[in-house]
């Protein structure tokens, strides 16, 4: 009798919390665009207040960037077996990045290299996900607004990465050392071709890369802005 309530009670607590975060985790759902754009804010901040000279300030780093690729993945519409399987995989390279910072294996770049990897390859997905959905929208709506301005920063986010994977194979691909920050940094100044000349790339993948950067930089808006005005135009026509 006293195992049986037991687990009443905890079946009763269950399903207290489960009725208590279900609203939330239902509108989570219904607008993923939302939740991806704040955390893209949060990491994006992030930078400029974590410390990335000591263990803890690297891992809350990895951490937050973690939270942003489960954002990623919950804007693919796919079967939630397969949701699980991409969690699984987002959660291992964050295992692999932090084991990495622990043991600071710089000399096995294996770990480091599968964690950008695995990030990389998740946003650019979500990248080219939404960009087909406000291409398929037939009308401009908040969620086309916030999916519109996530990508154009996780494009900053994908040479991130990308500019993190070729440091990771060659150390002295850009003048001097240079620090996550610092690499995030001169990736979204060459995102918005702002180019203060600061940080140089010398190696002739990351200059290639900063070149298909700053051609981005400039079509996206371009295409974009277009499209959700013809979007406008369109609504408008029909509503007269």
């Amino acid at each position: 009798m006293k195992s049986s309530s037991t687990f009443n009670n905890k079946q009763m607590n269950f399903q207290h919390w489960h009725d208590k975060f279900s609203p939330y985790w239902k509108r989570f759902v219904l607008s993923p665009y939302e939740h991806l754009f704040w955390s893209l804010i949060i990491l994006f901040f992030s930078f400029a207040f974590v410390n990335e000279n000591n263990i803890f300030g690297r891992i809350s780093l990895t951490f937050l960037f973690l939270m942003t690729v489960l954002c990623v993945i919950e804007t693919f519409k796919l079967r939630q077996k397969f949701l699980n399987v991409f969690r699984a995989i987002a959660v291992l390279s964050f295992i692999f990045s932090v084991f990495a910072i622990i043991f600071d294996s710089q000399d096995n770049k294996i770990l480091y290299l599968l964690g950008q990897v695995i990030d990389l390859i998740f946003i650019a997905i979500a990248v080219l996900v939404i960009i087909k959905k406000i291409f398929s929208d037939t009308k401009v709506t908040g969620d086309t607004l916030r999916g519109g301005i996530s990508v154009y920063l996780m494009l900053g986010i994908v040479w991130f990465q990308i500019y993190q994977i070729i440091l990771t194979i060659v150390p002295q691909a850009f003048e001097g050392e240079l620090s996550g920050y610092q690499v995030f940094y001169f990736s979204f100044v060459t995102l918005t071709t702002v180019g203060y000349g600061d940080i140089l790339p010398v190696h002739r993948a990351t200059m290639i890369m900063a070149n298909l950067e700053a051609i981005a930089g400039q079509l996206y808006p371009a295409v974009i802005i277009a499209r959700l005005v013809s979007l406008y135009t369109v609504e408008s026509s029909n509503k007269n």
